[in-house]
């Protein structure tokens, strides 16, 4: 017997986490493939009304390089937010088993930004931005999924793990402090890094050193990233402005960031533009 959420159809899981399962739909109505997240909603009325008035927000960014909101429905005890369903693969799929070109890093990078100064505009706080929550897809580019929970509902749902994912911690969430936008620059200061040298800046023995986060610069670059890999001394710097402990000395805003990387990857030969869907691709789910 099948199984529906709402009008959708449920086919098969796609992956599951802390934050939820996420399943491929199909809905007949408009004959098309759907991702559906399904989450536990908070006990309390008040973080459930925080919640849905967030998702109400999410679903209002329009932008190719974020995850389309189509729906929200609401039960008793979960939420399910459903989505523009993206064939590719997670951007966590593509590291765990490869390392991007630079032109394919300056390429996440600039479509992350891109999608967190949307978010901006409408004042939301992403909160996670992780490898698992970039989505590549089957033309070659990144999107920022996992608005659907982020900041108001991370603080409701996940408060017990400190709302983000390990690799998407800044020091101001491990210290419990409010977050703006450059909380999540942080977060990608951390994602740049690890996409070049293989390692997340912070990171001891496969986990999370909260002391290294908190107290410690991270390694330089230099260092860690091997010889024959390209290391621009403007993204060197770029990456070393995000990862700043103090907030108030980090790069304020996507601006300077996407302005940065568009220079980089401007000077790149023509060949290049299709790195990412080319090293990528091997990694893409099947779709049967």
């Amino acid at each position: 017997m099948a199984s529906f959420v709402g009008p959708y159809r449920i086919l098969r899981l796609v992956n599951s986490g802390g934050q939820g399962s996420v399943y491929l739909g199909y809905d007949k109505r408009l004959h098309r493939r759907v991702a559906v997240k399904i989450c536990d909603l908070p006990r309390e009325r008040s973080e459930r009304r925080r919640l849905l008035d967030e998702a109400r927000a999410v679903a209002g960014i329009q932008s190719p390089r974020v995850v389309q909101v189509h729906d929200v429905i609401e039960s008793s005890k979960h939420l399910a937010m459903v989505m523009e369903y993206i064939p590719g693969c997670s951007l966590e799929e593509f590291l765990s088993k490869a390392r991007p070109s630079l032109p394919s890093v300056l390429r996440v990078g600039i479509d992350v930004a891109g999608a967190l100064a949307i978010a901006r505009q409408e004042h939301i706080v992403h909160g996670d931005v992780k490898p698992a929550n970039i989505l590549v897809t089957r033309s070659g580019r990144a999107k920022l999924a996992d608005f659907g929970i982020s900041s108001a509902a991370r603080s409701a749902m996940a408060a017990q793990r400190g709302g983000a994912s390990p690799s998407a911690l800044s020091p101001e969430q491990a210290r419990g402090e409010p977050l703006d936008e450059r909380s999540d620059l942080f977060a990608l200061g951390c994602l740049l890094y690890r996409m070049l040298s293989g390692g997340h800046p912070f990171y001891l023995y496969g986990q999370l050193d909260t002391t290294m986060l908190l107290e410690q610069p991270a390694r330089p670059l230099e260092e860690v990233v091997s010889g024959d890999t390209e290391l621009p001394a403007p993204l060197v710097k770029l990456i070393d402005e995000l990862l700043q402990k103090d907030p108030r000395r980090r790069t304020p805003n996507t601006r300077r960031v996407r302005h940065v990387l568009r220079l980089l990857a401007r000077d790149l030969p023509l060949s290049s533009r299709d790195s990412l869907l080319r090293e990528a691709s091997p990694f893409f789910r099947g779709e049967p």
